[in-house]
C-alpha cells in the first residue's frame, strides 16, 4: 500500500510556526487547523502530528511575544512616555519617594524638596504633559543598542503646562539599561531631568548632574 503524503498545509504550518516572527506565529495556527480540516475531509494525505505541533507551538509563541509586548508597554513604553510627568504630579502632592524611585540614583529628601519647591515658585502645579512628539529623533551609537536594536540610554523631550504657565520644555535622560562589568542591567529609570528657563535658569534633578549636564552640551 503506497504511503500518504505530507499535507502541504501541514508543511506550511509548521515552518510558519519556526518562522519566530508573531504574524508568522499567529498563521501557523490557522495552518495548522486548516491542515486538520483538509485532512479529514480528503482522506488521502497524512500530517495530523505536524499540524498539531504546528497549532500548539504556535499558540504558545503568539501567548509570549503578546505578553512580552503587553509587559513592555506597561512597564517601559508608559514610562517613558509618562515617567518624568508622573513623577513631578507624585512630588508635588507630597510623595516623596515615589518621585525619587524614578531616578536611578538616590538623593536625599532635602534635595528633592529644594526641586520640588522651586519648581512650584517658578511654574506652580504641573496640570499635564507630554511627550514632544515634533522632536526629532537622536542618532544613537551602535555600541549603545542592546541586542542591536533597543537603545541602551536615550534624551527625550517634554512640553508640560503648569498652573503658573503653558509649554514649558523638559528634558531627560532616560537608561533603559545601564553597563555594569561589560554587561547591561536592567534599569528603566531616568538619570536626570531638566526645565528649561531662560529667566530663572534652568532646573536640574538631581542637582549633583548639573555639571554632567553641562559637560554633555
Amino acid at each position: 500500500m503506497q504511503k500518504k503524503k505530507i499535507n502541504p498545509w501541514s508543511i506550511v504550518a509548521v515552518l510558519s510556526a519556526i518562522g519566530l516572527c508573531p504574524l508568522f506565529t499567529i498563521a501557523a495556527v490557522l495552518f495548522g487547523i486548516r491542515a486538520l480540516v483538509d485532512i479529514k475531509a480528503k482522506g488521502d494525505t497524512r500530517g495530523v502530528r505536524l499540524a498539531w505541533f504546528a497549532i500548539l507551538f504556535g499558540s504558545l509563541l503568539t501567548g509570549l511575544y503578546g505578553g512580552g509586548m503587553l509587559w513592555w508597554n506597561i512597564n517601559v513604553r508608559d514610562r517613558i512616555e509618562q515617567g518624568p510627568i508622573q513623577a513631578i504630579l507624585q512630588g508635588q502632592s507630597g510623595d516623596i519617594s515615589s518621585f525619587e524611585s524614578m531616578f536611578t540614583k538616590s538623593t536625599s529628601s532635602i534635595d528633592s524638596a529644594t526641586f520640588l519647591a522651586a519648581l512650584h515658585k517658578n511654574f506652580g502645579t504641573l496640570i499635564s504633559g507630554a511627550q514632544d512628539q515634533t522632536a526629532g529623533e537622536i542618532a544613537v551609537d551602535s555600541d549603545k543598542l542592546f541586542l542591536g536594536m533597543v537603545p541602551v540610554e536615550a534624551e527625550l523631550e517634554y512640553i508640560l503646562q503648569f498652573s503658573k504657565q503653558d509649554d514649558v520644555h523638559l528634558r531627560a535622560k532616560f537608561e533603559l539599561f545601564t553597563q555594569v562589568d561589560g554587561g547591561n542591567t536592567f534599569t528603566n529609570r531616568f538619570v536626570w531631568i531638566q526645565i528649561e528657563d531662560k529667566e530663572k535658569g534652568n532646573l536640574v534633578y538631581p542637582a549633583s548632574e548639573v555639571d554632567t549636564k553641562h559637560h554633555e552640551k
